[in-house]
């Protein structure tokens, strides 16, 4: 268990508690105290000052960084991302898999499975598939040959070999077969999340009240857009507070006047941020070979080479908040609150992380200029610190 810590002098932003000065005592991996001034003895004293303290952030949608893919990754390559995330600010994550064969898959969840008592690095919550059971006419990059109807076999098979660790799952409602492994993942305890979609807003409103579907992943992308005469499945995402929305706003997946219109339509808590970023998080540009796939990185746009169409994104969930509060003016607070508490909520997991209430986990990130990470703390535990801070 690390040490008790006092972080001095902070500003402590969150969407509970702002001071424009304040400390936070960390006793046993826990928030045990967050008030203006703390006194303590016999506590490791870490100087804020000029630094601001958030919520560790979390991200429900990742497929990679730093060169490689989580559906390539060994249990090494894993772990390595997970440390390495701590540099953006993110304590927790789910290592996000894309469409692809059945073996393929297997090996990549077994692979995170190993890789998710790793210490010293951001917290795996859980796993999110994203597919393989998607619409072909909204596949976006996923490949044609790798999506398959939806599937009760396969879908228990993936659970299987999660053991436990799988936590949300990305389909098309509207295919045949959708509707049983939504109502079987949601008596299972997975997050059944719209998207990749041709579906109705009648097939949304029936895989919410009959089968528990929950969630939309990146509203917007991957479905049909607008019409002011057909009502599809980013009409039920808008107008149904049932359904959080999973967000990308890295400049590239939505316009900032696209952002304001959901900041309007959905409840506070019910949009979450997420990065969706790859393998070209902290890559360089150029042509990167992932997932049999060629793509092309370059100005935080990743597009398959073969296609032109947009393949995720370059940057990370701190770069989206950074982007939405410059482009949107949104208040810091509720843009850090879209990043750490919405998604912790999605989890179940709001008393335990994405605040900094006294009780707590003690996953915190203390930020300076730019909103720039100079520390990161998960569990109370000093895990990164930036050395050029």
């Amino acid at each position: 268990m690390p040490p008790a810590t006092l972080l001095s002098g902070c500003t402590v932003l969150d969407a509970e508690l702002y001071l424009p000065r304040g400390d936070i005592l960390i006793e046993g991996g826990r928030i045990r105290k967050v008030a203006s001034r703390i006194s303590a003895r016999g506590v490791r004293v870490v100087p804020a000052r000029g630094l601001v303290a958030v919520p560790g952030l979390i991200d429900t949608q990742i497929n990679g960084g730093f060169g490689v893919s989580f559906s390539e990754a060994s249990p090494d390559q894993v772990a390595d991302i997970a440390r390495r995330l701590l540099s953006h600010g993110v304590t927790g994550f789910l290592p996000t898999l894309i469409s692809l064969p059945k073996d393929v898959t297997l090996r990549a969840i077994g692979n995170v499975v190993r890789a998710a008592g790793s210490p010293g690095g951001a917290r795996i919550l859980g796993l999110h598939l994203e597919g393989p059971f998607l619409h072909p006419e909204r596949r976006g990059a996923h490949k044609e040959e790798h999506l398959r109807r939806p599937s009760l076999a396969e879908f228990r098979r993936y659970l299987r070999a999660a053991r436990g660790l799988l936590r949300m799952m990305t389909l098309a409602p509207e295919l045949p077969g959708a509707l049983a492994v939504i109502k079987e993942g949601s008596r299972r305890g997975v997050i059944m999340a719209a998207g990749h979609s041709m579906a109705t807003a009648a097939d949304v409103g029936r895989a919410v009240v009959e089968g528990g579907l929950r969630h939309v992943t990146h509203v917007f992308n991957a479905m049909r857009p607008l019409h002011h005469r057909e009502e599809t499945l980013l009409t039920a995402a808008l107008l149904m507070n049932r359904l959080s929305c999973g967000m990308i706003y890295d400049r590239q997946h939505l316009s900032a006047g696209t952002a304001l219109l959901l900041l309007k339509l959905k409840p506070v808590g019910s949009l979450v941020l997420v990065s969706d970023t790859t393998f070209a998080l902290g890559a360089p540009d150029g042509e990167i070979r992932a997932d049999g796939e060629t793509y092309v990185v370059g100005g935080g746009r990743v597009i398959v080479k073969s296609t032109g169409r947009l393949a995720g994104s370059a940057f990370s969930i701190l770069d989206g908040v950074r982007c939405l509060i410059e482009d949107t003016r949104v208040p810091p607070a509720l843009a850090f609150y879209m990043a750490s508490g919405a998604p912790a909520r999605l989890l179940g997991l709001q008393r335990k992380l994405g605040t900094l209430r006294p009780g707590a986990w003690a996953d915190v990130v203390l930020l300076g200029p730019g909103l720039r990470v100079v520390r990161t703390f998960v569990g109370g535990e000093l895990l990164y610190e930036n050395p050029d801070a």
